[in-house]
């Protein structure tokens, strides 16, 4: 099963069943989202933090609409590119903010950095600096939830380069047979690495479930109301197995601090949309909301984060002997 928005008037269905407060509040996660990954990358340039990061930049939407039908009970497993999703599963950000800095106060106790932020507390079952890593420990919380007869689910985040490891069908194998609450969400940003997509994987990556007799879904990613309809449709789908998203996307930054993006054109950026721009189009011309309104949301998000990020400077460092510090935070 397929899906892909295209017709403006379906679009506009789908924004008719979500209410304004909703809405609002995806602006607000995807603010968020963005301007925590822009104070991180700032704060990196200036040399205050180890090592380098992965952000999340034009990739807002499909987080923010996903957790955001989740429960605090529910569980998602990310990958090195994990600040949006722990953000948009509500992990605190002053506390992320420390453990990018390296500091006892953060979600790790400044152990983990950037690629490894975890908060079980609200389901966040953390980062995971290896390429397709998460696929079979998402297997292992999901078969723990089953025999335990819970409600909950396991929502798995990957990028499109994972989709080539080993562990990504052997996971989608397994968790096909034996019929396991899982969502994989495969967010294809059309590079892994420096390495083009459509000459690294094989057809599609959405079609490759149905090797695995899994439903199937592409979605806009850029859009968050189609994500937001497509994961209402694959929640319901997983009474009969596992499903498989692929959200097509678009990472607005380069893979990591040392990534000088020699592969890529600024003509490409033009050719997507940016998300958040989409939804605030969509509040100011469908939901009554203003740009007064806008903006003065927009400055109470980042007066919060910038405040956060200097107090989380001047937090006491976490107790790692150097050598082991530059091999956390290479």
């Amino acid at each position: 099963m397929f899906f892909t928005m295209t017709k403006k008037e379906n679009r506009k269905g789908i924004m008719q069943k979500i209410d304004k407060s909703r809405a609002v509040d995806w602006y607000q996660t995807m603010m968020t989202i963005r301007d925590f990954e822009n104070i991180i990358d700032d704060s990196n340039k200036k040399g205050y933090l180890h090592g380098t990061t992965h952000l999340y930049n034009g990739q807002e939407a499909i987080a923010t609409a996903i957790c955001s039908q989740l429960s605090q009970s529910d569980l998602i497993l990310s990958t090195h590119r994990n600040h949006g999703h722990a953000i948009a599963k509500g992990t605190q950000t002053a506390q992320m903010f420390a453990e990018i800095f390296g500091k006892k106060t953060g979600t790790n106790g400044g152990h983990g950095g950037s690629m490894h932020i975890s908060d079980p507390a609200v389901g966040n079952f953390g980062g995971n600096g290896i390429v397709g890593g998460n696929f079979p420990i998402a297997l292992g919380l999901a078969q723990a939830l089953k025999m335990d007869k819970s409600e909950q689910i396991v929502v798995c985040f990957s990028g499109d380069g994972a989709t080539n490891e080993g562990t990504f069908h052997e996971s989608l194998n397994l968790a096909s047979i034996w019929q396991l609450p899982i969502v994989f969400v495969v967010e294809n940003n059309q590079y892994a690495m420096s390495s083009d997509a459509s000459v690294m994987i094989a057809g599609s990556i959405s079609e490759r479930a149905k090797n695995y007799q899994m439903t199937a879904y592409k979605v806009d990613g850029q859009d968050v109301f189609a994500v937001n309809d497509i994961f209402e449709k694959a929640r319901q789908d997983l009474a009969n197995g596992p499903v498989l998203i692929e959200a097509v996307t678009y990472r607005f930054k380069g893979h990591s601090r040392s990534d000088s993006e020699q592969y890529r054109t600024p003509d490409e950026f033009f050719n997507w949309e940016d998300p958040i721009k989409k939804l605030r189009e969509s509040l100011l011309t469908d939901y009554d909301v203003t740009s007064e309104e806008l903006a003065l949301l927009d400055e109470k998000i980042y007066s919060r984060l910038i405040k956060e990020a200097k107090n989380a400077l001047s937090d006491e460092a976490a107790s790692l002997p150097d050598d082991i510090r530059r091999a956390v935070y290479r």
